[in-house]
């Protein structure tokens, strides 16, 4: 299976050890919590959509940063590999064990450390799920400035180490932006105290930076400081029906000029990815045509007569000059969610469709409508797409204008095989010689890092891997991910 060829692809370098059962009695008589194996299983085990698989046997849940840091340094003198886990939400495979490691599962670690309301900052433990800070600062009157499909699982560290970037990052920001400060424990067990909640410092190198999108090759990051974003007043999503891709980019620079700072998002997908959601989840289509393509745009303010009226003639002017042939706006509450439940489900009713090949991928704007069709045209010619027979059966596109972010499904009948050597490393070089990045959100986790070199040089791709070098010597954090393949 997957998981199987994965272990090959790892950096096996011989010099990290698998950890014994003296090792854990060593951490049950220092306190620190030993997860039972009826509590491992699949939940620690696998990835969100079955493409990767672990094999962890030994899973510590620890309550503190102490605790923490006396797992690393017991870890690192032994050279014991260390994987860290939150919600083990995310797509790469990059928070699974695949040699005998320590798996560091922190969903233990979920206090609300502090909320300043009046700058706007809260600091929460690694292992405080997304859903659960989102509905806390409500309270106060902020939001999160970061939402993703799989809020209510994921972890605020699991986010900040994958540098997530989500459904409204249009608006909010990417985590590099709104995360002021980390404390992080390092491979050797020291404590960095970077959790700094001042928005402005210039006080030398912004080392909690190095953190945020490392996936825990660098260190585990046990709490985080980030800036809020105020609770908006009025909400409303509109969505649209276009007839071509190129539609869609113009309808998106329209509403940066006519919906200017209440814009919120401006998602889109493509006519198959509306239907699988409609016949996997069974959740009705949001227009009552079919299109070639639809957006999804949310608009947050402090007004709503004063942003229905920038609606309505943003809508207007789209209709009147020929870009939308159907659209609807939606401001009751219910309407809404249903909306966002559609759109944040897509990535899995695809996974219900088949063995799901999902990619993450920013492009320049001029090529985003090249993609799907280069995709389809490449699988077509190797007679892997178009039949009735074929291992391919989808191929589709979604995700997030407005940061030039595109998800990529290939969903074939089963993983491996000539369909993932047909499209791997093709499509990362397809990436890369049209200026993109081979991960723009998903992170580089169990397997793309091989393929970094299709969008950074080599310099920077050294550069990396010194600071890996330097933070960690032994080479025991994730071990085998990441940067490490490159």
């Amino acid at each position: 299976m997957a998981g199987d060829k994965l272990c090959l692809a790892i950096d096996a370098s011989g010099k990290l050890n698998a950890v014994s059962a003296d090792d854990v009695k060593h951490f049950a008589e220092a306190g620190i919590r030993v997860l039972a194996d009826s509590e491992i299983g699949p939940p620690h085990n696998a990835d969100m959509f079955g493409r990767y698989a672990g094999d962890a046997r030994v899973a510590l849940a620890p309550t503190s940063t102490a605790q923490v840091s006396q797992v690393l340094s017991y870890c690192n003198e032994r050279q014991i590999g260390v994987v860290v886990q939150g919600g083990n939400t995310g797509v790469p495979g990059g928070a699974l064990c695949q040699r005998g490691e320590v798996l560091l599962c922190l969903s233990d670690m979920k206090k609300v450390r502090h909320v300043d309301p009046v700058a706007g900052v809260l600091v929460a433990d690694a292992g405080c799920v997304l859903a659960d800070l989102d509905d806390h600062v409500q309270q106060l009157g902020y939001i999160m400035p970061l939402d993703l499909g799989s809020r209510r699982r994921c972890m605020i560290g699991g986010n900040v180490s994958t540098s997530a970037g989500g459904l409204r990052y249009l608006r909010y920001g990417s985590m590099h932006g709104n995360v002021l400060g980390v404390e992080a424990v390092l491979p050797d067990g020291r404590i960095l105290d970077a959790l700094f909640t001042l928005k402005k410092d210039t006080s030398g190198y912004d080392v909690k930076q190095l953190f945020i999108g490392a996936e825990g090759t660098l260190g585990v990051v046990t709490a985080v400081a980030i800036a809020l974003a105020p609770k908006p007043q009025a909400t409303q999503l509109a969505v649209l029906g276009l007839g071509a891709f190129d539609k869609i980019e113009q309808a998106f620079v329209r509403a940066r000029q006519g919906l200017g700072e209440i814009l919120s998002a401006f998602e889109f997908w493509d006519r198959r990815c509306d239907e699988i959601v409609v016949e996997s989840m069974h959740y009705p289509s949001l227009l009552k045509s079919a299109h070639e393509f639809y957006v999804l745009i949310e608009t947050r303010g402090s007004l709503m007569r004063h942003d229905a009226e920038k609606m309505s003639a943003f809508l207007d002017a789209l209709h009147a000059d020929g870009l939308v042939d159907e659209s609807c706006v939606l401001s009751a509450p219910d309407a809404m969610d249903a909306a966002w439940m559609f759109r944040s489900n897509m990535a899995a009713a695809h996974a219900r469709r088949g063995c799901m090949y999902v990619y993450d991928f920013s492009l320049p704007s001029q090529h985003k409508p090249s993609l799907l069709g280069a995709v389809k045209g490449h699988l077509s010619s190797l007679g892997l797409y178009g039949a009735a027979d074929s291992p391919v059966l989808d191929v589709t596109i979604f995700g997030h204008i407005g940061d030039d972010n595109i998800h990529l499904q290939v969903i074939a009948r089963e993983f491996g095989g000539a369909v993932e050597a047909a499209i791997e490393p093709w499509i990362y070089s397809w990436v890369g010689s049209h200026g993109g990045s081979v991960a723009a959100e998903h992170g580089l986790g169990a397997h793309k890092g091989q393929f970094l070199k299709y969008s950074k040089s080599a310099a920077v791709i050294d550069t990396m891997k010194d600071l890996k070098r330097l933070l960690d010597p032994r080479g025991i954090m994730n071990p085998g991910k990441h940067i490490c393949q490159a």
